[in-house]
């Protein structure tokens, strides 16, 4: 199977990085152990003044047009908002664009042999899907991370919005856990959408977002907790870095110390209708020990499946195995890359 990376290795034609964050400081990393030379960097206008990324000069689109005339440009960075995608897009009309596939945890890449490797689970996990615009996702999201493709990663995308209205069923919750709460923006989110919701246990670790957290739910029915959701009760050492990408064991920024619970001892006496998981490569842990809980009360769930490449196939393996009374969804939000996959478990009626 001839991937991205392969695809690279033997492009005629310079290769360039758009953009110079963590994102690209990991492409780079992959890029040599794929033996693929990268000939320069640019960024968005009015980013680079006088820069430099590991020792090449970072300028803008202009100037790298007419300094390296044709090329190739890999996208070394994620959004979701229009006005960039759209600078993309252009970007990508006038010269050959690809998005690589980065894990957001971990260091195994979903490559042509990660994928060959897999493939039997992958298709046992697409088979899970109760219709036909889950299977359409999970093609795409595949065909994303192996070529890089912009088409790919711009079919069978959706609005949250629009599918946590036609998947689940708000008007029931009265108690919901939100895990990897971030800055209260998804209990925000939960309490427009519950009409009858009492309370929102959010667990969310990183110190200084928790901070925030506390103080944008200051007032609703929003119980805030310096917490990792664990498959056990443990101290961990988290990764401090003030955002999204903040985790156990994720690479770069300070440490500190956190404590890890189990859900079902956190949930113990009281019901749950509606679980968000989106804990940074930690999902199959937080599963894990919320098992009890799981299968005590069937709680409605959306569960992130984009952190690490295992992601796709084995959770929707797992929960199908261990918890037969639901169906399963697949939706993804507009971006690149292939982030913000949401599995949807939702009881069969």
């Amino acid at each position: 199977m001839k991937d991205l990376w392969q695809t690279l290795k033997a492009a005629q034609k310079p290769i360039l990085l758009y953009g110079m964050g963590a994102g690209a400081e990991k492409l780079l990393c992959v890029c040599e152990k794929k033996e693929i030379g990268i000939s320069g960097v640019f960024c968005s206008d009015g980013f680079e003044r006088g820069k430099s990324f590991f020792g090449m000069p970072v300028t803008r689109y202009d100037e790298a047009k007419e300094k390296f005339g044709d090329f190739t440009v890999l996208v070394a960075f994620g959004t979701a908002r229009d006005e960039v995608l759209a600078n993309i897009a252009r970007i990508a009309a006038e010269r050959q664009t690809y998005i690589p596939d980065l894990p957001v945890a971990g260091e195994t890449l979903f490559d042509g042999d990660f994928y060959e490797e897999h493939r039997a689970r992958f298709e046992e996990a697409r088979a899970l899907f109760a219709d036909a615009r889950s299977k359409e996702v999970f093609d795409a999201v595949i065909d994303a991370k192996l070529y890089g493709r912009l088409e790919d990663l711009e079919r069978g995308t959706s609005a949250r919005d629009e599918d946590f209205d036609e998947l689940l069923h708000p008007e029931t919750y009265r108690h919901a856990a939100d895990l990897g709460a971030y800055d209260g923006d998804s209990a925000r989110y939960l309490l427009g959408k519950c009409p009858d919701i009492r309370k929102i246990t959010a667990l969310e670790p990183d110190d200084k977002t928790y901070e925030r957290l506390k103080k944008k739910t200051e007032g609703l029915p929003v119980e805030a907790l310096r917490l990792a959701a664990w498959d056990r009760d443990e101290l961990l050492t988290f990764t401090r870095t003030g955002n999204r990408g903040a985790g156990v064991g994720a690479a770069g920024g300070k440490t500190a110390q956190v404590r890890g619970v189990r859900g079902d001892g956190l949930f113990e006496k009281t019901r749950v209708d509606f679980i968000k998981f989106d804990v940074e490569g930690a999902e199959m842990r937080a599963l894990t020990g919320l098992r009890e809980t799981i299968a005590r009360d069937r709680p409605e769930m959306l569960v992130s499946c984009y952190h690490r490449p295992e992601d796709l196939y084995e959770l929707p393996l797992y929960l199908a195995e261990k918890y037969p009374f639901y169906s399963f969804y697949l939706r993804r939000q507009k971006g690149v890359p292939a982030w913000d996959i949401d599995l949807y478990c939702v009881k069969k009626q």
